[in-house]
């Protein structure tokens, strides 16, 4: 019992880490790699407005003034409750404007306390913003293609975080069958939930997600650039098997078209 109440603190400590008190910086994927905020000026860092200056989460800019991020992220928080650094890297965050937010939606069918099904939810700016977007993907990529995740979470080996980095980092990931992705590998308290979620390891051995990456992006990279086709929403609970869990952005579709609607009613 006391394995499964830590092990599901600590996934909520992927979103939380840098939620409460005075500015901590974020930081960065274990074993990544410097990404140039010039070809991800869609990310955003979230946080709560009433702690604007602590980095909760990432993001991505979908529309103008539309935000992509994990359910586990603004799950609980107040509408509103939510502001947002766009397009900026740590470097430069105190004094970047911290843009505030009309509301949020998640599924109703998220519930982390028993899996990660769902983990997704966008926000709706209360400014436009002029920085670019990222166009989503309409398929899944296939077993063992590669993909990219980028963020400001802990450089650290997961599940804990010890180092900070300085700037934005990014992680090459090879797809993986959701058979290798069972609870034996990921937290079993939330479980994998393989309906709603792409499963990646690194293309270096052992780079992932820790703790400050939710909400990120997964993203394809073509001809024309990138297209984000998940949400950073878990991590693994092994010391050895360091994959990582992004809900898919095409099984997600139909309710991100009906979620932004909403927002905008």
């Amino acid at each position: 019992m006391r394995s499964n109440v830590r092990r599901a603190a600590a996934i909520l400590a992927f979103a939380l880490l840098f939620a409460g008190g005075a500015a901590a910086p974020a930081s960065a994927i274990h074993l990544g790699q410097d990404a140039d905020i010039a070809g991800y000026g869609f990310m955003v860092s979230l946080r709560l407005a009433n702690t604007p200056d602590g980095p909760r989460c990432g993001g991505t800019l979908i529309e103008p003034d539309i935000v992509l991020t994990a359910a586990h992220c603004v799950g609980g928080v107040p509408q509103g409750g939510i502001v947002a650094v766009v397009g900026t890297d740590l470097p430069d965050w105190p004094a970047a404007p911290k843009v505030g937010t009309l509301g949020h939606r998640i599924p109703e069918t998220f519930d982390l306390s028993v899996d990660n099904r769902d983990d997704i939810a966008v926000l709706r700016l209360a400014v436009p913003q002029s920085t670019p977007t990222i166009p989503l993907a309409a398929a899944e990529p296939g077993v063992r293609e590669h993909v990219v995740t980028a963020g400001w979470g802990c450089t650290n080996a997961p599940p804990v975080c010890e180092v900070m980095a300085t700037s934005l980092q990014s992680s090459k990931q090879t797809v993986l069958r959701d058979a290798d992705c069972g609870p034996d590998v990921f937290f079993t308290i939330p479980t994998y939930y393989d309906a709603t979620t792409i499963c990646t390891k690194g293309v270096r051995h052992r780079s992932t997600i820790n703790r400050g990456d939710s909400g990120g992006p997964l993203l394809l990279h073509t001809g024309c650039g990138f297209r984000q086709v998940g949400v950073t929403s878990l991590g693994a609970d092994s010391t050895t098997k360091l994959y990582a869990g992004f809900t898919s952005i095409p099984i997600e579709r139909q309710w991100l078209t009906t979620a932004i609607d909403s927002l905008r009613a």
